[in-house]
């Protein structure tokens, strides 16, 4: 199980990669108090943790209803992980708005989504969990949960992360989590592709 934990965090980690995100929270919390970033930190992590899981329960009737197959949906959520991971190769990927209306209300809109429970996050927890046992499931809801408390300790202490990181250290992690989540995008794409043809009996 401890196994399986830790492919479904490996899969999750870079596409959430929450550590981009300490520097858009940096940026939209800057004039409120201590106690509210606190608050904005942690009600961003537990709905991108529910949001997450939701999707983990609901995956199955999702593209059942929608009549998607699971291999159009492996390439789909492949191609899409591939265009975040060139802008994150190419570009800072997440950059810290300029004059942003300084509210309080951030933390669902757009911490938790879509920054940390983005369309690739949400496509990644629906292709693990289409042909996942029970075990499975409690394996990627681990890895779920672990995700989002790192998430927050990181939004928790952005202003330290931000301070010691500067935006060249930021640059340098967020590219190599681009690679990563690359080849992730790559082999959703090639198990798309393998598992129709098998389907179709033309392998």
């Amino acid at each position: 199980m401890l196994t399986a934990v830790l492919l479904a965090f490996g899969t999750l980690f870079p596409i959430v990669n929450p550590l981009s995100t300490t520097f858009v929270f940096n940026g939209l919390t800057a004039k409120l108090s201590v106690k509210d970033k606190a608050r904005t930190a942690l009600v961003a992590s537990l709905t991108a943790a529910l949001v997450l899981l939701s999707f983990l329960a609901l995956g199955h009737a999702l593209l059942s209803f929608f009549g998607v197959t699971i291999y159009a949906f492996r390439v789909a959520g492949g191609l899409y992980l591939g265009k975040i991971a060139f802008e994150m190769l190419s570009k800072s990927f997440y950059k810290s708005p300029d004059n942003v209306e300084v509210r309080k209300d951030v933390a669902i809109m757009p911490l938790a989504i879509p920054l940390l429970a983005g369309p690739g996050s949400m496509a990644a927890v629906l292709v693990m969990s289409e042909e996942a046992s029970v075990l499975s499931y409690a394996s990627i809801s681990i890895a779920i949960v672990l995700v989002c408390v790192i998430s927050f300790v990181l939004l928790r202490f952005a202003h330290v992360i931000g301070g010691v990181l500067q935006e060249t250290g930021a640059r340098v992690i967020e590219r190599v989590l681009g690679l990563i989540v690359l080849v992730i995008a790559a082999q959703f794409i090639f198990n798309g592709v393998t598992g129709w043809l098998v389907d179709v009996g033309l392998v």
